[in-house]
Order: structure tokens, then sequence, then C-alpha cells
């Protein structure tokens, strides 16, 4: 198969695996591209390594973000339809028009998300873990923590079924929604004894930075107005008072973290969909439960995980670590954007 074909099934791909039910547009204009030579040869020019369909319709997103007039801008409002006989050629019109802007951008930006209403799904885990923990402080580290606004989790609302939660520094206005599907999530928590968060990630998204959390917010399907805006609420909490973040390898700040937490201090490593970003795949958890089992030589260590790990429904994993012997359960089945929590009353030890 040739380098053109393969990117074409993987705009087809793109579109019947990943956009269906959630962004007609995106699955009908990766469809178009995949239909299109001029558009997969614009498309090859994505960095090596970064999804094709992710980036080039991020990137036109990102165009028409900043005002650019098209008759194509109207779809990307999330209420207009887009028919396959009209995609074709007001995609390629559009990119023909812009290609410059979007060959730069194609080929030096990355897919790098931040989606703070994972929050809903981890704040229950937090709260889990206090109640297993002893007095002692809690210090959350984020890694992979993109833009770290998981790291103001404390600083949210929630909303679980219509149950409102709020905690002491809980702005009103930025609040994460979540269904709870099964099980009784543990919700009662003390914010204040969570400590000192901190993200680790390879190149952090600069909150105050106009540009760079644009992009973050135009990687936001069209459709996906409510994940926008909250977004865009979370970035702006996040402006005003920025999280802490250590740029670089994760696995040149691991060790460091471990090192100068104080013993006096829980210590916990968070990954919202990261770990084979930083670990690889297959086999990327296997790694890092080996990591954090070689860390915990000089001190307890918890995990606390979400992915898919191999299945269609993504779980959450929560892990101890101690003088290298470890311990991990899967205790929740969750929406990748925290829209929905099925919490398991019972939590087992399938295949992880």
């Amino acid at each position: 198969m040739t380098d053109r074909a393969q990117l074409a099934e993987t705009f087809r791909r793109f579109a019947d695996q990943q956009c269906a039910g959630l962004s007609p547009l995106y699955a009908t204009l990766s469809h178009a591209v995949a239909r299109s030579n001029d558009l997969l040869d614009l498309a090859a020019r994505t960095r090596p390594g970064q999804p094709a369909p992710n980036l080039l319709l991020g990137g036109i997103h990102h165009i028409l973000r900043r005002g650019v007039q098209h008759p194509l801008a109207p779809y990307f409002t999330g209420h207009e339809h887009l028919d396959a006989d009209h995609a074709d050629s007001l995609l390629a019109d559009f990119c023909r028009r812009h290609r410059a802007r979007i060959e730069r951008i194609i080929s030096t930006r990355s897919v790098q998300t931040n989606e703070p209403g994972r929050c809903a799904v981890l704040l229950p885990a937090f709260a889990a873990l206090q109640q297993q923990l002893d007095e002692r402080s809690i210090r959350i580290v984020d890694v992979g923590a993109s833009a770290g606004l998981n790291l103001l989790w404390n600083r949210y609302t929630y909303d679980y079924g219509g149950q409102r939660l709020t905690l002491p520094d809980s702005d009103p206005a930025t609040v994460l929604a979540c269904d709870i599907r099964g099980g009784t999530p543990p919700l009662s928590i003390d914010a204040a004894r969570f400590v000192r968060p901190v993200g680790i990630e390879l190149h952090p998204v600069d909150v105050t930075d106009t540009e760079a959390t644009e992009w973050l917010v135009s990687l936001t399907w069209p459709e996906q107005t409510a994940r926008m805006r909250t977004l865009n609420a979370a970035l702006a909490l996040a402006s005003r008072t920025p999280p802490t973040i250590l740029a670089g390898p994760a696995e040149e700040h691991l060790a460091d973290v471990v090192a100068e937490t104080p013993i006096d201090q829980h210590l916990v490593f968070v990954f919202s969909w990261s770990i084979y970003q930083i670990f690889g795949s297959p086999g990327g958890r296997d790694r890092l439960a080996a990591t954090l089992a070689d860390l915990s030589q000089q001190r307890p260590i918890h995990e606390i995980s979400i992915g898919h790990f191999g299945h269609d429904t993504p779980r959450m994993i929560m892990a101890s670590y101690d003088a290298g012997i470890s311990r991990s359960d899967v205790v929740a089945h969750c929406d990748v954007y925290g829209n929905w929590l099925d919490w398991l009353t019972d939590p087992a030890h399938p295949g992880i």
C-alpha cells in the first residue's frame, strides 16, 4: 500500500471509528480528504508521529476561529449540517486558499489536549484515597499535564446527576457535569489536605499565552460546544493562577519528585490518557508499574490512571507501591471526557 493510500485509510478510520456519533462534520470532512490526492498530500505535511486527521482538521478550525471568512465557516459552528456533496468542493477550496497557513500549522504544532471534565472522574478517586490514607497531607502530581487544568480540580464546581458539589475555592461559573451510571462514588473530600500540586509535561501549554490556548481550544471538535465552553472557563481560571508544571520528559522528573516530596506527604501520580505517550505502546502500563515499583523502594507511592488499557470502555485504576510491591484495582469505568462514571462497589482484579 502506498503512503497516500495508507493516509487515506487513516482518515477513513478516524471518520468511522472516532468521529461516529460525536462529530458528523469531522466524519464528513475526513472522508472528503480520503477521496482527494491533493488534500492527502497536504495532510502528509504533519509532523512525524502526529495524528494527521486531528492536526489537519484542528488547523482548519484554528484558522476559521481567527475570523477567516469562507463558505465552510458556518459548518464549524456546531449547528450546520454539511453533506458529502458539498464537502469535497468547500474543503478543497478552503485548503487551496489557505494552504501555506495550514502547512505552517500542521508541520510545527502537535495534538495536545487538556480535558478538565475528567476531574469529575478523578475527584471520587481522590476522595477514596483520602479515606484510605492516614491524616498526612496528599500531594498530586499530574503526569502529562498539558496546560495543567487538572491540577485545578479544587477550583471547579461539580454536578453529579443533579447533586451539586462545591469546594471552598470552587468557581461557580465553571461547572463539570458527570452522570453517575452505577455504584456510589465517594464525594466527601477535604480539599485542604491536598498540597503543592505539580504537573509534568514535555511541552507545557503556557496558559498566559493567547495563541497557545487558542490552539488548545481549536483541537476541540466543533459540535462539542459545551466542552469548549468548559475548556475556555478553565483556561480563564488557570490564567489568573497558573499551575506549576515541570517541563521535560517524565522519566527525567519522576525520580526527582519522589526525592523532593517530604515523607510527611502522601505522593500520588495521576495519569489521564498519558501513559502510552510516555511509556510507549503496547505494554506502557507494565513499564510504568515497574518504574513506580522501583521508585517505591525509596518511599510509598500511589497511582491513579485513566485510559482504555486494551478495552473498549475506559477504566480507572488505583494502585499502590511500597518497597517494590504493588497492588492495583480497577475502581471505575468512565467516559473519555468525564461525562459519566460507573463506580465499581467491589473492585476486582481483571486483566488490566
